[in-house]
């Protein structure tokens, strides 16, 4: 039987024709599919949840033109029944900025424990004489900490006269070895590397291994700047391009460390009337931490008295049975995530996901840290293809989580004895931290603890609030490629937040 409506036209026609038909119908199929597709994406940028009033709520509040070039990814879960009152793009990855040191800090308190401590020790390979005069060499080994201050090395030289160290004939050496030497994270944008919040991660670090340089002005226009650094080390130069300008004229001065090298470049000019208490600082990070960190110590025992014979300081290990000379240890863990997540401390995460891969497989790498961690998220019921981690802060662009990993995350610890440990660790709205200024005056303030988190881009906040009727909610909103200020983006998470305190869903 032929076609209806080709039967009289040549059968060379004919396939002719049927061929265009068929790529005609196979166009439409395929714009369909298409317009099927856009519509099931746009469909999944909307919010979902148990709580129909809430959910347009929220979408209404993520609905604004600053917004509209990104896409977020929100979930909300009731602690009261575990039930999921909104969420959107919810198994999606986000980059999360600092609230990677979420899955730092619960991985660390997990893996390590609530008690963990770092010890940074003086060793000997040799034993002090009754004159006070040591033969050999002085060791500084360090443990990763990344709280390691000038006051405890200052107490670790006051133990060492104690003990009786009056000389070092040998030299002063410095372990290491704790971590590997890969000090900079390999996808850490390049013009980052000399800001106090992307420091060199060492085995051994002190001061955060940073140093603050402040200028003044000189005598009379035209002089050069004066600059002060400290700690105050011949380890690190200056190169002074800047002078002193006219009265009343413009603050231009620039400060900055030359790539790979403990040379820092203050530039510009800095007018001769500025005030004292305006003075321009900067704090910059330097180069080989653990060097650093041995001239430091090697002052601080100098100021005790104590006289080196070859002030060299080398890279140097102890024998398998060292004398110690002096110990310092540090808080526990417990402590030490407040003093990372409050503020956002970025060498911190970086050292204790190095720690994890230390402890755990006696390699202090970032790769044997993060793949430690990870397996432990897959042991709580997280979905690990949905977790990237290249660093444990935040700093690395090639992070990767979804928000319901997080609610899962925070979920899990919720009903572990550890849980006051890190929810007393996160910021606390209007009060402390990064949130010290979020949400003043409103129903969050004193309220919501969270990690918050920001790099171009990027801004996510992921914790607790709870409702005035006393339900507690875990939130993780995470948000990317949005072109606005980072205030649109924080001005929609506290909406979000002040939805749910003044939440009373019936469920």
């Amino acid at each position: 039987m032929k076609a209806q409506g080709v039967e009289s036209l040549p059968m060379k026609t004919q396939l002719f024709t049927s061929s265009q038909t068929m790529k005609q119908i196979l166009t439409l199929l395929i714009l369909s599919a298409m317009s099927f597709t856009a519509k099931c994406a746009i469909a999944e940028d909307k919010g979902r949840g148990a709580d129909p009033d809430l959910v347009r709520a929220i979408d209404k509040i993520l609905d604004v033109p600053g917004l509209q070039t990104g896409f977020q990814g929100v979930v909300i879960q009731s602690l009261r029944d575990n039930t999921i009152l909104y969420e959107r793009n919810a198994d999606q990855v986000f980059l999360p900025a600092s609230n990677n040191k979420l899955l730092t800090s619960c991985a660390a308190l997990a893996l390590l424990g609530p008690d963990f401590v770092f010890q940074t020790q003086l060793l000997t390979n040799s034993k002090l004489s009754e004159a006070g005069t040591l033969q050999g060499d002085l060791i500084l080994k360090g443990s990763g900490s990344p709280i390691l201050s000038l006051e405890d090395l200052d107490s670790l030289a006051k133990q060492a006269k104690a003990a009786g160290l009056k000389r070092v004939r040998g030299k002063l050496g410095f372990d290491d070895s704790r971590f590997d030497r890969n000090w900079i994270g390999n996808d850490w944008a390049s013009d980052d590397l000399s800001s106090y919040y992307a420091a060199e991660v060492s085995g051994l670090n002190v001061n955060h291994n940073v140093i603050k340089v402040t200028a003044s002005p000189g005598t009379v226009a035209g002089d050069p700047v004066k600059i002060e650094i400290t700690p105050l080390l011949p380890y690190v130069t200056v190169q002074n391009r800047a002078r002193t300008g006219k009265r009343k004229s413009e603050n231009s001065l620039a400060f900055d460390r030359l790539r790979g090298q403990n040379v820092v470049v203050v530039s510009g000019s800095l007018p001769l009337d500025i005030a004292q208490d305006k003075s321009p600082s900067e704090t910059l990070t330097i180069e080989n931490p653990p060097r650093f960190a041995a001239n430091l110590m090697q002052a601080a025992l100098k100021r005790q008295g104590v006289k080196f014979d070859d002030e060299e300081v080398v890279p140097l290990s102890a024998t398998d049975d060292p004398e110690i000379l002096a110990e310092h240890t540090s808080v526990p863990l417990s402590e030490i995530l407040i003093q990372m997540n409050k503020p956002s401390d970025n060498l911190i995460a970086e050292c204790l996901m190095k720690t994890i891969g230390a402890v755990k497989k006696n390699k202090g790498t970032w790769e044997d840290g993060i793949s430690v961690a990870k397996d432990w998220f897959g042991t709580i019921g997280m979905d690990t293809t949905r977790i990237s981690q290249a660093d444990g802060s935040g700093l690395s662009r090639f992070n990767y989580v979804s928000p319901r990993n997080y609610v899962k995350l925070l979920a899990w610890y919720y009903k572990r004895p550890n849980f006051p440990i890190l929810y007393d660790s996160l910021s606390i709205a209007g009060v402390d931290g990064t949130l010290a200024q979020f949400g003043n005056k409103t129903a969050l303030q004193g309220n919501l603890r969270a990690k918050d988190g920001y790099i171009g881009n990027v801004s996510s906040l992921t914790g607790f609030v709870k409702s005035k009727d006393g339900e507690t909610f875990i939130f993780s909103i995470l948000m990317n490629n949005h072109l606005a200020r980072n205030a649109v983006c924080r001005t929609a998470q506290a909406k979000i937040a002040l939805l749910l305190t003044e939440y009373k869903g019936d469920r």
